[in-house]
């Protein structure tokens, strides 16, 4: 079923990005960016994670009135926009410019932010309503597998990426592969604000097209 290729998809192409290498690597990305001070990357740091929290609160209070289709949509393109931006301060960085440092660290909240209101806790619920009954049980854990699975691909090659390619091409690929994940959400991911897991059962069942029914914000 259609569903549940979707469920089981979207982790590996939502997650193929660095958010879960974030607070291991900060302190050294923003080095790399150029701040001026471990203290400066400490705080840069801390300031990412008070994001992280701050926008998790801002996603739960708008999950059920914007929608889950919403949030994703929204957070995948701010991630991607955040990543390009990212990898642009990093090739400008390297001509020369310390002042870039900071517009780094910038885009790196951004990308955290758009994280923490749509992917990070959107994933989650969606993995739990979209399977139907029969098999929620087996595709929630195969969704989950496929989602840890994902971030150990991306936590084994960051640093290869890095070492290889450079900064700068390396955000610009999880950038792409970010615009590749809002397209998927777009056209595959149902929007079940409102809706009963039965209801949700059953538009699968008559092939109701999912993808745009009660769809919000820029799923409309």
């Amino acid at each position: 079923m259609i569903n549940d290729s979707a469920a089981l998809l979207q982790p590996r192409l939502t997650r193929l990005a660095p958010i879960d290498d974030t607070p291991y690597f900060a302190p050294s990305i923003f080095k790399a960016a150029g701040l001026p001070s471990t203290s400066a990357t400490i705080l840069a740091t801390a300031g990412i994670g008070l994001v992280n929290v701050l926008m998790t609160l801002v996603a739960i209070r708008l999950i059920d009135s914007a929608g889950r289709r919403a949030l994703l949509l929204t957070g995948l393109a701010g991630m991607a926009v955040s990543l390009g931006v990212l990898g642009l301060g990093f090739l400008l960085g390297m001509s020369g410019g310390g002042a870039l440092g900071w517009v780094t660290a910038l885009s790196l909240a951004a990308y955290v932010g758009f994280f923490a209101i749509g992917l990070g806790p959107v994933f989650w619920l969606l993995i739990a309503e979209i399977f139907p009954l029969a098999i929620r049980g087996r595709g929630t854990s195969a969704a989950t597998f496929a989602n840890w699975a994902s971030n150990l691909v991306v936590a084994l090659t960051f640093l290869l990426l890095i070492d290889s390619m450079g900064p700068p091409a390396t955000f610009f690929l999880y950038a792409v592969l970010s615009v590749a994940a809002f397209v998927f959400t777009y056209q595959l991911v149902p929007e079940t604000k409102g809706k009963t897991l039965e209801q949700i059962e059953a538009d699968w069942a008559v092939g109701q097209p999912a993808a745009r029914t009660q769809t919000a914000g820029l799923g409309d």
